[in-house]
């Protein structure tokens, strides 16, 4: 079911307002693997994170909520580009290649290798993986209206700290017709060999991005004869700082974090294809049985401007509780 407009305008109203202990859920920032040893040790009531932390962290405790119950087929991961690389080409064999890693995903036929790919890529267990897969919608490209629907209240209640037109738009169709490149995600044939080495960020372990590990095991990017790097960052928000600090050409990362960014700090990228939708969930311990329950409780989430971070917020809006930072 598509977020309802009132929920997300409740939720924006009250992001940054006062909260007492008695109405709140306290937030403190985690990478996922910490968040599961946390969760094991008890140190924690819970966590948001993306798989397969969701399905690792459920040997410790149980799922209250999955992110498609919150916000279903909500956008998450995308691939974005900085606007300071200019090889197109470069460009068009990573998007090429990433259609053909996800079309290999979503065969059938190639199940038992996909399960071998996540289990190398995440280091986790076949059993694990197999199990988290099953949460995750993989697709080449994002759903424009959704990402509409999240940056008009972040305008409408002025989260955005900068106008359109002082970053050089005439208005919210011109940016997004810049900011969402769809033109390179139809380019059907095998593109010419890229020009220059190119750098590529990832989140660490995150299986929505497994696309990138299968482009590599299954030689897509050595077939279009691409020389590159990869790096690995701990979350979203970390990944548009790199960009900003010019570590980077190209990166898997979640869209809200990078459509904030995009906004507020003037990071120029641009979105070139989608990774994934949902397959994130709050994990809580034995105990918690609803939402009401997490009054007063500590939850983890992988940084503030996250896909996760804002998951819990609608989630704490539709309940009458606040998320307040610990």
């Amino acid at each position: 079911m598509r977020v309802g407009i009132a929920l997300i305008s409740l939720l924006l109203v009250t992001l940054f307002s006062g909260c007492s202990e008695e109405e709140g859920i306290y937030v403190v920032k985690l990478s996922p693997p910490d968040m599961v040893e946390q969760l094991k040790l008890k140190q924690i009531d819970g966590f948001v994170a993306w798989e397969p932390f969701v399905t690792k962290g459920e040997e410790y405790g149980k799922i209250l909520l999955k992110s498609s119950d919150i916000w279903r087929r909500h956008p998450c991961c995308v691939v974005a580009y900085s606007e300071n690389f200019a090889d197109e080409d470069a460009l068009k064999a990573v998007v090429w290649a990433h259609v053909k890693a996800t079309e290999f995903i979503k065969d059938g036929k190639n199940r038992e290798k996909v399960i071998e790919y996540a289990s190398e890529f995440t280091g986790l267990e076949k059993s694990v993986v197999e199990r988290a897969l099953k949460n995750i919608d993989f697709t080449t490209y994002p759903d424009e209206g959704e990402f509409r629907v999240y940056f008009e209240k972040l305008e409408e209640y002025g989260l955005l700290t900068r106008d359109l037109k002082r970053l050089g738009y005439e208005g919210e169709d011109d940016f997004f017709s810049d900011f969402l490149r769809r033109d390179l995600i139809d380019a059907k044939l095998r593109p010419a060999k890229p020009k220059e080495k190119i750098r590529i960020g990832y989140l660490t372990a995150d299986l929505h991005q497994l696309a990138l590990y299968v482009a590599i095991k299954e030689g897509y990017l050595d077939e279009v004869g691409m020389k590159y790097e990869l790096k690995q960052y701990k979350n979203g928000v970390a990944v548009m700082e790199a960009f900003k600090a010019g570590e980077i050409d190209v990166a898997y990362l979640g869209g809200a974090p990078a459509t904030l960014k995009r906004v507020n700090d003037d990071v120029r990228i641009k979105i070139i294809a989608g990774v994934n939708n949902e397959g994130s969930a709050i994990v809580v311990r034995e105990g918690i049985n609803s939402f009401e329950d997490l009054r007063g409780k500590t939850i983890a989430i992988p940084g503030f401007g996250t896909v996760q971070d804002f998951l819990l917020r609608i989630a704490a809006e539709e309940h009458g509780m606040k998320v307040i930072s610990k």
